[in-house]
């Protein structure tokens, strides 16, 4: 194993997500260029974009025209509020029908198998379907089959997956976009905003333990102004991302210059 193989990982967190490419700026600036990546549901798309050979700036359009809410994407006669499979063509214009292994560089995809109740990561074959998986955050979108099986967001089971990397690469970045703050009541007051804020405590509050395996977890101060499906903030993420990035970049590369071996 080289030793200075990079493995980056990138949690969900909807259009917070942006804040993962603005870190990816940052890194480029730098010339520090990750050679592996693991992504939960926003997190996996904006690595996937990464290992297509899309910019970081241009990662934006793909989140400012593929619309969270769409009345011919409306779900009928399945769960959800937009039906995920329907999304497929929308993909398909940034990311064709490329598959895992014609990417630039290794990325794991992370998906919840809702029919044997465990986690799966996606490493081959067609990308779309596991990159929609991952994405179809309950219960605003509905599952999407793949196989015999029905899949929703990683992030029910694994929102900050560095299990993918550890032996793989010997320095591990971490981008966490999802902390949990604290928040005033009047925050939850209608019953997709509860389920949402149950979702996501629960979701991420078993992770801090993670970053300790991390030479570096980056954390943007200020992206819990961002909502998940706030897609009026995309440049607003990305800029939080970019500007945090930026102050942290000494740190970043002392931290990296200092990592050690990640054990398996």
């Amino acid at each position: 194993m080289s030793k200075n193989r990079i493995g980056l990982v990138l949690s969900g967190g909807g259009v917070k997500s942006l804040a993962h490419a603005g870190l990816l700026q940052a890194l480029h600036e730098n010339d520090i260029t990750p050679h592996q990546i693991a992504g939960t549901s926003g997190g996996a798309l904006i690595g996937a974009l990464y290992a297509c050979g899309y910019k970081p700036k241009e990662m934006l359009q793909f989140f400012k025209e593929t619309p969270v809410f769409k009345f011919s994407l409306f779900a009928l006669n399945k769960p959800g509020i937009m039906d995920s499979e329907k999304y497929h063509e929308l993909f398909v214009t940034f990311f064709k029908n490329k598959t895992f292994e014609e990417l630039d560089l290794p990325l794991t995809v992370t998906a919840t198998n809702l029919i044997t109740g465990k986690l799966e990561y996606f490493q081959s074959g067609s990308l779309i379907k596991p990159l929609i998986a991952s994405s179809a955050l309950p219960p605003y979108f509905s599952p999407i089959a793949i196989g015999d099986h029905l899949y929703s967001d990683g992030g029910i089971l694994n929102n900050f997956p560095i299990e993918p990397l550890q032996k793989q690469c010997n320095i591990l970045l971490g981008s966490f976009v999802n902390p949990v703050e604290e928040i005033d009541k009047t925050e939850v007051n209608t019953t997709l905003k509860l389920i949402q804020r149950i979702y996501h405590i629960g979701m991420d509050a078993s992770y801090y333990a993670k970053f300790k395996r991390c030479a570096y977890v980056f954390i943007p101060k200020e992206i819990d102004l961002i909502g998940v499906l706030d897609t009026k903030m995309i440049d607003k993420a990305y800029e939080i991302g970019y500007n945090h990035a930026i102050k942290e970049m000494n740190t970043i590369k002392t931290q990296i210059s200092n990592a050690l071996p990640v054990p398996p």
